[in-house]
C-alpha cells in the first residue's frame, strides 16, 4: 500500500569500528536532574559547558561522551548487571550477555539503514551523539525508568517500547528477546527519525506502524491478528464518534489505557496509507508540514487538496470527523 514510499531494498551490513570505543571520552560535566529518581542528566546545564563556537565534530564527541557517562551512571544505578555497548550509530544499554548485546546492535544498525531508504527526506538525524537504546532487564525496571517522564495524572497504556522525546532524544524497550525487540526498534526508531517534524501524533503513529509491517511482513500476517477484518471494522464502528474522534486526532487516544489504544493505532496506520496512496509529491508536502495543533488539518487542505475528516469518513463511513481542537485538554511539554 505504501509501496512508493516503503519500497523494498537491501541494506547494508553495518561496518564495525571500536574506533570511537578506544578513544578516550571528552570531559563532560554532568549535571543530574533532581526530579528524576534514576540518572538522567540535566542537558540545559551539560550544553552549558561548551566551549565557545564548538564546530560539528567537536559537538557530536561532546554530547556522545556525556550519552556513554550517562548510560554508565544508570547502569550503576539499576539492579540487574548492565552494561553498555556501542556500534557505528548506537549505543545500548543492556544486562543482555555480549553477543545477544552484539546483534541488538546489528539489528539496530540495519533497521536504521532501511528506514532512512524508506523515508528519504523526510528522515533527519538532527541532534549530536549515537542514537541511545535502553533495553531492561524487566518490566519493573523499564516501568521504573519510563514513568519519570510521565505527568502525575498520566493514564499510561502497558507498551513494549517508548521513543522518549525529551532532553537527548532515546528509546527504551523491556523486551530483550531478538524477534520482539527487533520490532520495537523499527517502532520506536521511526519516531526518532521524524522526531524533527511537528507532526500530529496520529500521523506519527501511522508512519511508525507502516513501517514496521512493511519491514517486518510477519507482523502483518492476518493469521496473528486477534481480530478478523470484519471484527475489527465492527469495533471501530462502536468504538468512533464525534466525542471519541477527537481524542485520536489530539493524541489523547495513544496514551489511554483503555479499549480504545488498539483501534488509535488501527486507524492511524489505515489513513495514513489511504494519504499516501494517491499521490507521492502531495503526501509526502502534507506529511512534511503537518502540525499537531490542528492535528494536520491545514495541512491536509493546502497539501492534499481535501479535508482531514475525509481519511476517516473512506473508513468510518458518514459522520462528524473534522479535527476540533478548541475542545482538546491543554497538555504540558514532558
Amino acid at each position: 500500500m505504501l509501496g512508493w514510499l516503503f519500497g523494498r531494498r537491501t541494506a547494508r551490513a553495518p561496518v564495525a569500528s571500536e574506533a570511537r570505543e578506544a578513544r578516550a571520552r571528552l570531559p563532560v560535566h554532568m549535571v543530574w536532574r533532581d526530579d528524576m529518581a534514576l540518572p538522567v542528566p540535566d542537558w540545559h546545564v551539560v550544553g552549558a559547558g561548551l566551549p565557545t563556537d564548538p564546530d560539528d565534530r567537536f559537538l557530536h564527541d561532546y554530547y556522545d561522551a556525556a550519552a556513554m557517562d550517562w548510560l554508565d551512571a544508570l547502569a550503576d544505578a539499576l539492579p540487574s548487571a548492565y552494561r553498555q555497548y556501542g556500534a557505528d550509530d548506537f549505543l545500548l544499554l543492556s544486562a543482555q550477555p555480549p553477543r545477544e548485546a552484539a546483534l541488538v546492535l546489528r539489528t539496530c544498525e540495519q533497521a536504521l539503514r532501511a528506514i532512512h531508504e524508506r523515508l528519504g527526506s523526510l528522515a533527519s538525524d538532527v541532534g549530536y551523539g549515537r542514537y541511545v537504546v535502553l533495553v531492561f532487564a524487566s518490566l519493573d525496571d523499564y516501568d521504573a525508568y519510563v514513568s519519570q517522564y510521565r505527568n502525575e495524572d498520566d493514564e499510561a497504556p502497558m507498551s513494549s517500547g517508548v521513543f522518549i522525546d525529551a532532553g537527548y532524544g532515546h528509546f527504551a524497550s523491556w523486551h530483550d528477546g531478538l524477534d520482539e525487540l527487533e520490532a520495537v526498534v523499527v517502532h520506536e526508531l521511526t519516531h526518532a527519525l521524524l522526531a524533527h517534524l511537528p507532526m500530529p501524533h496520529w500521523l506519527h503513529e501511522g508512519f511508525a506502524v507502516n513501517v514496521e509491517q512493511t519491514l517486518l511482513p510477519r507482523l502483518a500476517d492476518p493469521r496473528l491478528a486477534l481480530y478478523r477484518p470484519d471484527e475489527m471494522a465492527a469495533r471501530h464502528a462502536a468504538w468512533w464518534n464525534a466525542t471519541t474522534i477527537q481524542t485520536f486526532w489530539s493524541g489523547e487516544a495513544f496514551h489511554t489505557a483503555n479499549g480504545g489504544l488498539d483501534m488509535a493505532y488501527d486507524l492511524a496506520r489505515i489513513i495514513t496509507g489511504l494519504a499516501a496512496r494517491e499521490d507521492e509529491v502531495a503526501f509526502r508536502a502534507f506529511a512534511a508540514t503537518a502540525t499537531d495543533d490542528d492535528a494536520g488539518a491545514a495541512a491536509a487542505d493546502n497539501a492534499l487538496g481535501y479535508p482531514l475528516e475525509h481519511l476517516v469518513q473512506a473508513v468510518l463511513g458518514d459522520g462528524d470527523w473534522a479535527p476540533r481542537p478548541e475542545t482538546w485538554p491543554v497538555t504540558e511539554p514532558a
